[in-house]
Formats: C-alpha cells, sequence, structure tokens
C-alpha cells in the first residue's frame, strides 16, 4: 500500500510530451485538495464559467447519455475537479527556471495544465484512470 500522506507521494520525474527534455514532478492530492478541486469546479459550473461543460451537459439534456461526446466527458476522469485547483495543490518540481506558484500555474498553457492535472490525478484517484476491462479484471481477481 502506498503512503496514505500526501507529502510523501512524490513521482519521479514525467517528461512533459509537448515540451522536450522538460519535466515535472508531482504528488497527490490531500483529501481537503481533493474536495476543494470539486468545490471549485461545482461553483464553476453553477456561474456558468464552464462553457465546455455546460455545451456537454445540454447536449446530454437535448440527446441523451448515450450520446458519444457526453459519454467521452462523463468517462474523463477530470471531470467535476477544477484543473487548476488541482495541478497548484499537486505540482511539487519542474525542470523550468521559474518558481512554483499560484501565478506560474496560471500562466500555463491549457494542454500544460491539463497534463499536470492528469498526473496529479492520476496518483490520487487512479480508479479514475482504469479502463472498464481494468476494473472488471480487478473485480474478477478480487
Amino acid at each position: 500500500m502506498s503512503s496514505p500522506f500526501a507529502s510523501l507521494t512524490v513521482s519521479d520525474r514525467i517528461p512533459l510530451p509537448f515540451d522536450e527534455g522538460q519535466w515535472v514532478q508531482v504528488r497527490k492530492l490531500t483529501g481537503r485538495e481533493s474536495d476543494q478541486a470539486q468545490d471549485a469546479h461545482r461553483s464553476a459550473f453553477a456561474s456558468g464559467r464552464i462553457s465546455a461543460w455546460s455545451a456537454t451537459f445540454r447536449r446530454a439534456l437535448e440527446k441523451g447519455a448515450t450520446d458519444p461526446q457526453v459519454m467521452q466527458a462523463l468517462n474523463d476522469p477530470l471531470t467535476g475537479y477544477d484543473r487548476f485547483v488541482v495541478a497548484k495543490a499537486g505540482l511539487v518540481a519542474w525542470s523550468y527556471d521559474r518558481a512554483i506558484d499560484a501565478a506560474a500555474v496560471e500562466d500555463l498553457d491549457d494542454a500544460a495544465v491539463d497534463f499536470i492535472a492528469r498526473e496529479v490525478l492520476r496518483r490520487t484517484k487512479p480508479k479514475l484512470f482504469e479502463s472498464a476491462e481494468d476494473a472488471e479484471a480487478a473485480r474478477k481477481n478480487g
């Protein structure tokens, strides 16, 4: 079993696929940070600040939850989490010559914040990243 303490779960260096030679290190979120990321997402959704999710939600209401675009959004592990909150909390080191702080994370482009948030969440909630086949195999192997 891995440590239950988020601060003790720092990853190895993870190469950035969009910036050759650069890397990040992340850790899993604490329970409180996970709650904060979900709360931030809910707040943004309720206020209408998440346009992509709003469009997906409208599509689900119009075409049903089996629509391929809706299914993709529903199966996305980051759905329900604010990517910037996740990245700010879980990013512990990187190869860039810039301090890691809220302003630096806010300055990241879409691909970078998405990648970092996914790597953090992959360590925090690995079951969200399991395929249906993996989940079924784990269930059968008990």
